[in-house]
């Protein structure tokens, strides 16, 4: 992939690149919300417009930072259907530990509920809707411009510490948030810009940030980073169990189960070459 910045920059062009971007993202945000006006938060919404905003901030300086196209962030049009649903698969799978280990370890256990199979189909093509337009948002905002001029600038050790951060950091505000909830969130991070960073496609990085919120928020019917994101159809939490292991009210991510799932999720991108690359960073 080629490099935003020559090798050997100097730290101020980096600071002011990452300077502008914030700048035109947060007054893109401000414009955006103004024009929604008040009332109208909800997942939908709020996960619109961090992409919409992500999305037009990049465009806009790229363009002044040398007239490049998204796919220099890793967004091609070429094979982002196969991209974001190899993402998907791979999303729902890191989950799976987790909730294995919730169940197993930590005592959490589900009931039958309420609902028909029709309404568990609608209620999972939503939530799948909203949150790849969610993930896509976050991934382009963090691990989108930044990451490239981190990484091109520091190399790729610092590019995913420093973006990992400030996805954790993202995340502090968030309802039930607590010390291993944001570790937990940090190794999100790091797992997701090392997929950017060995494929050079912030397609798959965004399906499988989607195919874990999905998995968490939908299939296993917990809270995501401490927001209730839907009512899943037939199937309830009838107990929690230990919030250290199943991450109680936060949801899994906030627990010791998140814990591992991600360490093994990221050996396994690590040792494996299972990641076809694209054009690597």
């Amino acid at each position: 992939m080629p490099r935003l910045l020559p090798a050997g920059s100097e730290v101020l062009p980096i600071l002011t690149r990452l300077a502008g971007f914030a700048g035109v993202f947060f007054a893109l945000l401000v414009v955006f919300a103004a024009l929604i006006g008040d009332g109208t938060a909800s997942l939908a919404v709020e996960g619109t417009a961090i992409f919409v905003v992500a999305l037009a901030a990049t465009v806009i300086v790229l363009r002044l930072d040398g007239r490049r196209g998204l796919e220099v962030i890793g967004l091609p049009w070429s094979g982002f259907a196969r991209q974001l649903g190899w993402g998907l698969v791979l999303g729902v799978a890191f989950v799976v530990p987790a909730v294995a280990i919730a169940m197993g370890v930590g005592g959490l256990r589900y009931g039958p509920d309420a609902g028909t199979w029709i309404e568990y189909g609608g209620t999972g093509l939503w939530a799948a809707l909203v949150l790849l337009v969610a993930a896509t948002g976050e991934e382009i905002l963090v691990r989108g411009y930044p990451l490239r001029v981190l990484a091109d600038r520091w190399g790729r050790g610092a590019a995913l510490v420093l973006t990992s951060l400030v996805f954790a950091a993202l995340h502090g505000a968030n309802p039930h948030v607590g010390a291993l909830a944001l570790t937990n969130i940090l190794l999100a991070g790091f797992l997701l810009g090392l997929i950017c960073l060995k494929t050079g496609s912030l397609w798959l990085a965004s399906g499988v940030h989607m195919g874990w919120n999905l998995a968490t928020g939908f299939l296993a019917d917990l809270p995501v980073s401490g927001l209730k994101i839907v009512d899943a159809p037939l199937i309830e939490v009838t107990r929690t169990g230990s919030p250290l292991v199943t991450g109680g009210e936060f949801g899994v991510e906030a627990g010791l189960a998140a814990t591992v799932a991600m360490i093994i999720a990221i050996l396994v991108v690590v040792r494996t070459g299972f990641l076809t690359p694209a054009q690597a960073i």
